[in-house]
């Protein structure tokens, strides 16, 4: 029989050198932590218009890279300012002066409500009527803000939270154990 003794250590304990191998190879095999749940608000939203964000590929970190198709029926093509503007207000509560969200969460629950949600609000009340227009105001805020927190998972900070919350030891040059 043998016996191997390997030391290991904490994240916060490795230099900077295998820090960053170790966060480089955790980057690359991961994708984004809340992207099911990022995808479900939008969908939600698009619903929450009688509408649908079909065949979509979502790149978190390169904007260019997406597409997508927002299907809008054809009786919500020319629905009334009055009707729209209730679909807006219906979106949950805001501050008037900035019309960001109170955190309502309305359509899942899940904080990217908001973003998509601000997003349309403040199109609809810059004076925009154009319902698809308004759609893609949403997605910009939605996608502006869960690019950040995409490029925040990719961190050192993050990765350290992370590797702490999680008890992961590593070896002395940055490979997971």
């Amino acid at each position: 029989m043998k016996t191997i003794e390997v030391k290991l250590y904490s994240f916060d304990e490795l230099s900077e050198e295998a820090k960053e191998k170790a966060l480089s190879k955790w980057a690359y095999s991961e994708n984004y932590f809340w992207g099911d749940d990022a995808i479900k608000s939008i969908e939600k939203f698009m619903e929450h218009f009688n509408c649908s964000f079909d065949n979509y590929e979502i790149d978190w970190c390169e904007k260019y890279r997406n597409s997508f198709k927002i299907t809008i029926p054809e009786y919500m093509e020319n629905i009334s300012e009055d009707e729209l503007k209730e679909y807006i207000l219906s979106m949950g509560s805001f501050n008037p002066n900035t019309l960001n969200g109170h955190g309502d969460c309305k359509f899942t629950g899940y904080c990217a409500d908001e973003d998509v949600a601000d997003g349309a609000r403040k199109a609809f009340f810059a004076g925009e009527r154009n319902l698809h227009d308004i759609l893609y105001a949403g997605y910009e805020s939605w996608y502006t803000s869960v690019n950040a927190d995409y490029e925040y998972q990719q961190t050192i900070e993050f990765y350290a939270d992370h590797c702490e919350m999680n008890d992961y030891y590593f070896t002395e040059n940055g490979e997971m154990y």
